[in-house]
């Protein structure tokens, strides 16, 4: 979705942040920072807005519209658009939060999650947000966990990474109202309680094979994985960034760093 509209100067107190705005964590986090450099250079991206009434709604813009207001700024350059119903707010505001990598995490699973339930579709969420499917997979497992599954982590049968993997390998199931692989599928991980590795491999054969039923996927499993060795060496700060995403997204960082290249290179159509 392109954003097109004229740019003028509005007054910044006709201005506020509506509902359509998905950033609602980590607002003012390094605010000074971004108002100083507002200061020294001038603002370098224009505020996006529509009008509503005698006032603008902001789209696009909202920490660089708080440190304009923190500076004492009487008007700011805004690009106007027509007017805009909430779901295509939120599309144009998580669109420029996610190119820029601004968004607080949990931010975007619910704005994942609200398109989900707005389109009822994985390919159309990411399609609007100009992110990969299994990007979008990422966000909603956290919504999407079945409950059965749920209550399987509260028994300490598996844990919340397992119970992640699970529902991220069947989500398209799942997205059709059936959760019944799922479930089966951690009720053979609770049962047999494999290795490491080989759990691994049960989940990838249940993403690679939606086809098969779970007892064939944990059959398929056993065999030789059909995979490549890779090791990184990241650069420290690289490092401490994976295990922050890892923490986040409540995975170990070798399935973070997997999931970051498979995406890389789907989107780019090397697969």
């Amino acid at each position: 979705m392109s954003i097109t509209g004229k740019l003028v100067e509005i007054p910044v107190e006709k201005v506020y942040v509506g509902e359509g705005n998905v950033r609602k964590r980590e607002v003012e986090k390094n605010l000074d920072e971004l108002k100083e450099s507002i200061r020294r250079v001038g603002l370098l991206q224009p505020l996006v807005v529509f009008p509503k009434g005698d006032k603008y709604e902001l789209v696009v813009g909202q920490r660089r519209f708080l440190a304009i207001q923190a500076l004492g700024w009487k008007t700011v350059p805004a690009i106007v658009v027509g007017s805009l119903d909430l779901t295509k707010a939120k599309i144009i505001s998580g669109m420029e939060n996610f190119h820029r990598r601004e968004l607080p995490y949990k931010d975007t699973v619910d704005l994942c999650d609200y398109l989900y339930e707005k389109y009822g579709s994985i390919k159309a969420v990411a399609e609007e947000l100009g992110i990969s499917e299994g990007t979008v997979r990422n966000y909603l497992a956290h919504k999407l966990v079945p409950e059965p599954i749920k209550q399987m982590v509260e028994e300490k049968k598996i844990s919340r990474q397992d119970a992640l993997a699970i529902t991220k390998a069947t989500l398209p199931d799942i997205a059709k109202g059936n959760e019944e692989k799922a479930v089966k599928l951690a009720e053979q991980i609770a049962e047999k309680q494999p290795p490491r590795e080989e759990k691994k491999r049960i989940i990838e054969t249940a993403e690679d094979h939606p086809e098969l039923s779970p007892e064939k996927v944990v059959e398929e499993a056993k065999k030789p994985p059909e995979r490549v060795k890779l090791v990184i060496h990241l650069p420290g700060k690289y490092g401490k960034a994976l295990d922050s995403a890892a923490e986040d997204l409540d995975q170990d960082p070798e399935e973070v760093a997997k999931t970051a290249i498979i995406d890389w290179l789907t989107a780019r159509g090397y697969a």
